[in-house]
């Protein structure tokens, strides 16, 4: 059992992703990520099909957010599974 998945921020289609997850982890496990929320880097992240950020399945919910500091642009995300 795992007690934490990390996304990684390269991974593509996002969506897709977290939809399999959502479907095949147990309830309680911690998934993390990184999103570019500031800097030149946040154009280049793929939008969600309504053009706005990543919309994560109703199973996970956020816990706890890192902002970044500089020189680093990217915030890092962590989720957990509800049932």
């Amino acid at each position: 059992r795992s007690e934490l998945v990390l996304v990684a921020a390269a991974a593509e289609p996002k969506r897709e992703i977290f939809d399999h997850l959502a479907a095949v982890l147990p309830a309680g496990t911690k998934v993390s990520y990184r999103v570019y929320e500031k800097g030149l880097r946040r154009l280049l992240e793929t939008p969600s099909a309504s053009g706005s950020a990543l919309e994560l399945p109703d199973r996970f919910k956020e816990y706890f957010r890192v902002r970044p500091e500089p020189p680093v642009n990217n915030t890092v995300v962590f989720l957990t599974l509800s049932s």
